[in-house]
């Protein structure tokens, strides 16, 4: 069975998936750990990092108060980018050592906070805090079909302002998904779903958000390829 599955939807296996980023967890936690496939340059880590923090700087700009839920945090860049800025911060990610990670960086800082979950349980949560921006960057390509609409439900449950979305999208006709797939790179198997910018944009339609902007993200240095980019979405409930 191939492992690079062109146009076709299957799922990829959750437990793989959660073990291949505690693995990731397991060795040196930086940027490289968590912006996968951004092996062009050594500084091109921290190019695309500045590139979307410039992107949500934008968005918060007239923000009198900065309230950020998190999804995916990984070892808490965004809360190391937007730090300065904020009245609190809520990061979930389902990786242990990421969460370990985070929580002793931030130790000394109360108006920031993580937490061990899956974004798939997000919509069993009842959040003790409203928050006007939430920020969900690399976590939907690890999640199946069915799985989705449930996120976005949550999404429109907690209200934000905006919602902003980073995704790897296939820049094909139909989506891309690795199954199980023995990365030279990574040096590991990766199983990943490669939507296009067409499906993600008609789960926000369905679940009632409106793009405001969206753009793609990398260059030939900072990880865009010829089947596969990042795009962005500015997203309004």
């Amino acid at each position: 069975m191939s492992t690079r599955v062109y146009d076709k939807k299957i799922d990829i296996n959750n437990e793989d998936t959660k073990s291949f980023w505690l693995n990731r967890a397991c060795g040196e936690v930086s940027l490289r750990t968590v912006l996968l496939g951004v092996d062009k340059a050594p500084e091109a880590q921290d190019k695309r990092n500045k590139k979307e923090a410039d992107i949500l700087n934008n968005i918060i700009s007239d923000f009198s108060e900065l309230k950020i839920l998190d999804i995916g945090c990984g070892i808490g860049r965004w809360a190391d980018n937007l730090k300065d800025k904020l009245d609190f911060y809520t990061g979930i990610d389902y990786s242990k050592g990421f969460i370990e990670y985070a929580k002793n960086r931030f130790a000394s800082n109360n108006k920031i906070e993580f937490y061990e979950m899956s974004a798939c349980d997000i919509d069993k949560i009842e959040f003790s805090k409203e928050y006007n921006l939430i920020i969900c960057t690399g976590v939907l390509m690890y999640i199946n079909d069915e799985d989705i609409s449930r996120i976005f439900q949550a999404f429109k449950r907690i209200s934000p302002e905006y919602v902003y979305i980073q995704e790897s999208i296939s820049l094909m006709d139909g989506r891309l998904t690795l199954d199980n797939f023995k990365s030279k790179a990574l040096k590991a198997n990766y199983s990943a779903i490669y939507r296009t910018k067409a499906e993600y944009e008609e789960y926000y339609k369905q679940n009632g958000f409106r793009v405001l902007k969206t753009d793609l993200l990398l260059d030939d240095e900072t990880g865009g390829r010829k089947e596969t980019n990042a795009q962005y979405w500015i997203l309004k409930g």
